[in-house]
């Protein structure tokens, strides 16, 4: 069981937008296509990241190598 079955199994859907699918929103304007796009892509990464990390790596303490590859990111630890 990955950490994406968890949060999907409280939460719902993975980085939802106004409690909706990015894919389901309709924007407005010029530039409504790429506004859609930054939201599916975000929730590409989220997935990339919560579905690779297992309960048994948290247990375990070992993480997949997507986990270091962002936290290696001076970047990451920033809080903004």
């Amino acid at each position: 069981m990955t950490v994406a079955d968890v949060v999907r199994a409280v939460e719902g859907p993975i980085a939802n937008v106004q409690s909706q699918p990015p894919e389901a929103i309709e924007y407005r304007g010029r530039r409504r296509a790429l506004l859609q796009e930054v939201w599916i892509a975000v929730r590409a990464a989220l997935r990339s990241v919560l579905e690779e990390v297992t309960l048994a790596d948290l247990a375990s303490g070992n993480m997949p190598s997507v986990v270091g590859d962002y936290i290696a990111e001076p970047d990451s630890w920033a809080a903004r």
